[in-house]
């Protein structure tokens, strides 16, 4: 299998593994653009908040088949809103993370390419979702529309979007991420929050400041 063209639409969207790439993935990420070029997105509940030790989880973008074809990328920080953090609170299942340089000191954006983050609130709109179930050793792409359910929540139609797939943008025909997946009753039915000011926020943290939109 010959590697995505860097950059392209498969390159910063990856699964997160427990360790190396020897082990278990549970999560998916996407790289979301950012003023330091090395910055996750994912699902609050992916990821503890702080800064990560030995051990902690690795990013592999466009893992497909055993094979990382862009290297895998250590977590240094983790960033989360403490309502969600602190409360659990549903509304605020987010998380951003500062992805460490890799062995040449490169940023991970440099070498995949990144989405930009949409904090506008926007639904009611296609979207294109690629996770990483965690079963298998190949990710699931979907394109649907994102449905407005509340004033905080929304959702996505595809069929088999099981454990694993959490952490998965959701991105608009232009190319801007627009949700993350968080939950779901079933593999069928996924939702999202819906990326407003507290998302701006907390990418504002993330990055030490600046604006998601």
């Amino acid at each position: 299998m010959s590697a995505p063209a860097t950059g392209g639409p498969a390159a910063f969207a990856g699964a997160l593994f427990e360790g190396d790439v020897t082990g278990n993935h549970f999560c998916t990420a996407t790289v979301v653009h950012s003023p330091g070029r090395n910055l996750i997105v994912t699902a609050g509940h992916c990821l503890l908040a702080g800064r990560a030790g030995e051990g902690g989880a690795t990013f592999a973008p466009a893992y497909a088949d055993g094979r990382a074809p862009y290297g895998t990328w250590k977590i240094a920080e983790v960033f989360e809103d403490p309502r969600w953090a602190d409360g659990t609170n549903d509304d605020y299942d987010l998380a951003f993370a500062r992805l460490a340089p890799d062995a040449s000191g490169r940023n991970i954006e440099d070498v995949t390419g990144a989405a930009v983050l949409d904090t506008t609130g926007r639904t009611d709109e296609q979207v294109t979702v690629t996770g990483y179930p965690s079963d298998r050793k190949v990710p699931r792409t979907c394109l649907s529309r994102a449905v407005r359910l509340s004033a905080t929540e929304q959702r996505f139609d595809c069929a088999d979007f099981p454990g694993g797939t959490s952490g998965s943008s959701w991105i608009a025909a232009d190319g801007k991420i627009i949700g993350v997946l968080t939950g779901g009753d079933t593999d069928d039915v996924s939702t999202s929050t819906i990326l407003n000011d507290y998302a701006a926020q907390l990418y504002a943290r993330a990055t030490g400041g600046g604006s998601g939109r």
